[in-house]
This record gives structure tokens, sequence and C-alpha cells, in this order.
């Protein structure tokens, strides 16, 4: 496999996959303000839809900030239930998405500024039927370093690494949910992979 190259100025444009994805997102949102003035009016079912929408990218960034998935977990659900409580915030014709980033945000930054941040495993119990025991261990070992030496990163290529390599968001997308250029999405990704490799490398971790 070829290795990723910095971004370069012609980065800051879509083509291709991007191109198509980012072109599919701004399709999607293009009912959003429709729903949130549906949510405003008290209709549930759109907040739902916006809901089903947001829900993983939106876990992909908290997972990125707190590091601990219960954690992240909880400030999504606790995102999402700000947002409807100040939803009416919004000006008519105003996207969701980029509003709930900032609650989401502010959410997560004040759960780990205020150390309220439970203590558990940063990776949960796997079903054990049809899994080999021993397998699964290595598994869920191998995704723990990862996460323990990804908190090493700074935020934006921590995010960048988490949202692509682990969550499957290609750069559009990325930069879309993040409201940055796609040329600053590949280039966190690409500072982000190599900074991972000299972690993993100085541990004895690469296999």
């Amino acid at each position: 496999m070829a290795p990723e190259t910095p971004a370069t100025s012609a980065d800051t444009g879509t083509s291709g996959h991007d191109a198509s994805a980012g072109a599919k997102r701004d399709d999607k949102g293009a009912d959003e303000p429709g729903l949130v003035a549906a949510v405003q009016n008290g209709d549930s079912e759109a907040f739902s839809k916006l809901v089903a929408r947001y829900m993983d990218p939106a876990y992909a960034v908290a997972l990125s900030i707190l590091r601990h998935e219960q954690d992240a977990e909880d400030a999504v659900q606790a995102s999402f239930i700000r947002a409807l409580d100040r939803i009416g915030q919004l000006r008519p014709g105003s996207r969701f998405g980029p509003w709930f980033y900032r609650v989401l945000r502010s959410t997560c930054l004040n759960l780990r500024r205020r150390e309220l941040l439970r203590s558990h495993s940063e990776v949960p119990e796997a079903a054990q039927s049809g899994h080999d025991p021993h397998r699964e261990f290595e598994r869920r070992q191998a995704r723990a370093r990862v996460l323990k030496a990804l908190e090493r990163l700074p935020e934006r290529q921590r995010t960048a690494v988490m949202m692509y390599d682990l969550e499957g968001y290609d750069h559009a997308e990325i930069a879309k949910i993040l409201e940055i250029a796609v040329g600053t999405s590949r280039a966190n990704l690409y500072h982000g992979r190599q900074a991972l490799r000299k972690i993993l490398s100085e541990r004895g971790e690469t296999g």
C-alpha cells in the first residue's frame, strides 16, 4: 500500500470519491432547516431523524476528545439532550449539524475539565459466543494499545485518525463535520499516522 503523502494546495478542493461523498452529504443536509423547524414545533420524529443522522459521527468526535468509549457515549447522549432543549436558539433556515457539533464539543470539554469521567475499561466486553477467547483477548489488547497511543497525539490529528481509520469516514465527510478544508483533513491524517507509527514503534508495538 502506498504511503499517505502530505496535502498540497490542490487538496483544498474535492475530487473523485471525496467530491461524490461531499455532494451526497450536502444533499442529505438540504432538508435540515425543515427538520429543525419541525422540531421547534414539537415534532419528535423529526428530531429522531437528526439523531440517527449524527449519532455515529458525533461518537467519533467525542471519542477523539474524551478517549474513553463509555464517556464518549455519555457525552453524545447529553449533547443531544442539550440540543433538543436549546434548539429554539437556531434561526429559521439554519443547519443543525454545525451548531450541534459546537454543543457536542462544549459538552466534551466540560466533562474533561471537571474531571467527572468515570474509571472504566477503554474497550467494552465483546460477546463470547462464537469467538476464540484467546484471539478476542489479543484483538482487545491491540485496540487498547492503539487507543493508548492515540492519546499522545494532538487533538486534531487524533480526531482525523479515529474518524478516517477507525470509523470509516472519508475526507469530504470529515471536512463537513469539523468545518475544515479537505486538505486540512488530509494533512491532519498524514501527520497523525506518522506520529502514531513512531509512538508504536518506540514502544515495540508494531507488528
